[in-house]
Protein backbone atom coordinates (compact mmCIF):
# COMPACT_ATOMS: atom_id res chain seq x y z
CA UNK A 1 0.00 0.00 0.00
CA UNK A 2 1.34 3.40 -1.02
CA UNK A 3 1.70 5.89 1.84
CA UNK A 4 -0.58 8.33 -0.02
CA UNK A 5 -3.37 5.78 -0.64
CA UNK A 6 -5.26 6.96 2.42
CA UNK A 7 -5.45 10.48 0.93
CA UNK A 8 -6.60 9.47 -2.56
CA UNK A 9 -10.10 10.72 -3.42
CA UNK A 10 -10.17 10.37 -7.21
CA UNK A 11 -8.26 8.71 -10.03
CA UNK A 12 -8.85 9.06 -13.77
CA UNK A 13 -7.12 8.68 -17.14
CA UNK A 14 -6.93 11.49 -19.68
CA UNK A 15 -5.15 11.57 -23.06
CA UNK A 16 -2.86 8.68 -22.10
CA UNK A 17 -2.04 10.14 -18.68
CA UNK A 18 -3.06 8.82 -15.27
CA UNK A 19 -4.17 11.40 -12.72
CA UNK A 20 -4.44 10.73 -9.01
CA UNK A 21 -6.01 13.35 -6.76
CA UNK A 22 -5.22 13.33 -3.04
CA UNK A 23 -6.55 15.58 -0.29
CA UNK A 24 -4.09 15.75 2.57
CA UNK A 25 -5.71 18.09 5.07
CA UNK A 26 -9.32 18.43 6.00
CA UNK A 27 -9.41 20.95 8.84
CA UNK A 28 -12.34 21.67 11.10
CA UNK A 29 -12.56 25.18 9.68
CA UNK A 30 -13.17 23.67 6.23
CA UNK A 31 -9.69 24.33 4.82
CA UNK A 32 -8.66 21.64 2.35
CA UNK A 33 -5.12 20.98 1.07
CA UNK A 34 -4.17 18.53 -1.65
CA UNK A 35 -2.42 17.69 -4.88
CA UNK A 36 -2.72 15.81 -8.17
CA UNK A 37 -0.01 13.45 -9.37
CA UNK A 38 0.22 13.09 -13.16
CA UNK A 39 1.91 10.02 -14.65
CA UNK A 40 2.60 8.48 -18.02
CA UNK A 41 3.05 4.75 -17.76
CA UNK A 42 4.91 4.08 -14.52
CA UNK A 43 6.69 7.43 -14.54
CA UNK A 44 5.39 10.37 -12.49
CA UNK A 45 5.77 13.51 -14.59
CA UNK A 46 4.23 16.26 -12.49
CA UNK A 47 2.63 17.12 -9.15
CA UNK A 48 0.13 19.97 -9.02
CA UNK A 49 -0.60 21.38 -5.57
CA UNK A 50 -3.58 23.47 -4.54
CA UNK A 51 -2.41 27.06 -4.56
CA UNK A 52 -5.49 28.67 -3.06
CA UNK A 53 -7.56 27.85 -0.04
CA UNK A 54 -10.52 25.63 -0.77
CA UNK A 55 -13.36 25.34 1.70
CA UNK A 56 -14.71 21.95 0.74
CA UNK A 57 -13.61 18.67 -0.76
CA UNK A 58 -15.72 18.95 -3.90
CA UNK A 59 -14.26 22.35 -4.83
CA UNK A 60 -10.72 21.14 -4.20
CA UNK A 61 -11.23 18.08 -6.41
CA UNK A 62 -12.69 20.21 -9.22
CA UNK A 63 -9.77 22.66 -9.11
CA UNK A 64 -7.17 19.88 -9.17
CA UNK A 65 -8.95 18.00 -11.97
CA UNK A 66 -9.18 21.16 -14.11
CA UNK A 67 -5.52 22.02 -13.49
CA UNK A 68 -4.45 18.46 -14.39
CA UNK A 69 -6.44 18.50 -17.63
CA UNK A 70 -5.01 21.94 -18.55
CA UNK A 71 -1.44 20.75 -17.88
CA UNK A 72 -1.96 17.66 -20.04
CA UNK A 73 -3.48 19.71 -22.87
CA UNK A 74 -0.56 22.13 -22.79
CA UNK A 75 2.02 19.33 -22.68
CA UNK A 76 0.35 17.38 -25.48
CA UNK A 77 0.08 20.55 -27.60
CA UNK A 78 3.76 21.21 -27.11
CA UNK A 79 4.66 17.62 -28.04
CA UNK A 80 2.61 17.81 -31.25
CA UNK A 81 4.30 21.08 -32.23
CA UNK A 82 7.78 19.50 -32.04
Amino acid sequence: MDADDEFEVKRFDHEGWSVRICLTKLAEDGFVAGYADLSQGQSQQCRIALAGQQHNQAAAIIVLEEEARAFIAEREGRNQAE
